[in-house]
């Protein structure tokens, strides 16, 4: 079988267990959401074990949402995601921009201390996702403390591990010590202060898969892109395990922080984002610097309807002459051109 011939059959094989998990038929593209359509809400997918519907789009809380100083926008931008039907977001601890010379953790929170603002009297219309960078028990509780007053809620939906790296024998001894960062997840989880666990990261689908197969994780943030499968693809090497898990998937990454459209127009906003939707994961995040970027990823997400492998394997030909710019997450910049 040639290499084409193997890549359509894996495509087609995605789009199969996206229909198999609920997302969308064959008979009817829309298939179980064609009620939301109609309604002019957003289409929902299954998140995992964890018995809730997740918006098809998501929000995520970088861009405008994480830089100091513009309160106001990223206020109009979180309103406006929950009156359009988003209904989950994510976070981190550690998301404040700095600008050169500016000292990063001074500003870490500034995307929780927004969404708080929102959160405050719109609680119980979303399902919050933040995370801890830190590995370290005492470390990830005093960012439970913090996230839990900047968000001004009392309990948080989804807790993640922020960012695991590429395979890497010592970060996963930290995660998995007895002072470590899972003991005080599962501690939380323990105390009803969050709901649900979950892991991410850019890097290694390989790391991430170990994770979910040595504890179980309810839900995986991955980055995910039309460009994936030129390098380590998550959606061969993660994706597979994760469904037999039946383990949450949210994809992050779609646009590649706007490169996706450099290079003369490699593809639009909607092929980028309707790559993702026909993938089987659950839901997709994406940072919005403005009102008008929000509403036409929304709008993207309510017209949806599932690409055919011949149009996932054209978009994915589109992006192979520029992988290496589009993978910039995982780290290609020394990787061999002809990988």
């Amino acid at each position: 079988m040639s290499k084409s011939e193997s890549r359509r059959k894996f495509i087609q094989k995605m789009i199969t267990l996206a229909a198999a998990a609920g997302y969308y038929s064959f008979n009817n593209p829309v298939g179980a959401i064609i009620d939301t359509f109609a309604r002019g809400k957003m289409p929902t997918r299954p998140f995992g074990n964890t018995g809730f519907n997740v918006g098809l789009f998501s929000l995520g809380g970088q861009a405008t949402i994480e830089i100091p100083g513009r309160e106001k926008d990223a206020l109009e931008i979180i309103n406006r995601a929950l009156d359009l039907g988003v209904n989950y977001i994510d976070t981190s601890a550690y998301y404040g921009r700095a600008k050169e010379g500016e000292d990063q953790r001074e500003l870490q929170g500034t995307s929780e201390r927004y969404i708080g603002k929102v959160l405050k009297y719109r609680r119980d219309e979303v399902f919050i996702a933040t995370k801890t960078h830190d590995r370290s028990y005492d470390g990830a509780m005093r960012h439970l403390e913090k996230s839990l007053k900047n968000l001004q809620t009392d309990t948080i939906d989804l807790w993640q591990i922020h960012n695991v790296k590429k395979p890497d024998r010592e970060d996963m001894d930290k995660i998995f010590a007895n002072d470590g960062v899972l003991k005080a997840m599962q501690k939380a989880k323990e105390e009803g202060i969050v709901k649900f666990l979950g892991i991410t990261g850019h890097e290694s689908p390989a790391q991430l898969r170990t994770l979910i197969e040595r504890f179980p994780f309810d839900t995986v943030l991955a980055a995910i892109n039309a460009a994936d499968k030129h390098i380590d693809p998550m959606i061969e090497n993660l994706l597979p395990t994760a469904l037999e898990k039946n383990v949450g998937i949210v994809a992050m990454k779609i646009p590649a922080r706007d490169r996706i459209f450099s290079h003369g127009g490699i593809i639009t906003m909607k092929q980028a984002l309707e790559y993702v939707f026909t993938l089987p994961v659950s839901t997709a995040i994406v940072g919005c610097d403005t009102i008008s970027e929000l509403e036409e990823n929304i709008q993207i997400a309510k017209n949806f309807s599932p690409l055919s492998e011949d149009e996932m394997l054209a978009i994915e030909k589109l992006t192979k002459p520029h992988f290496h710019d589009l993978q910039f997450f995982k780290g290609v910049g020394s990787w061999p051109k002809d990988w």
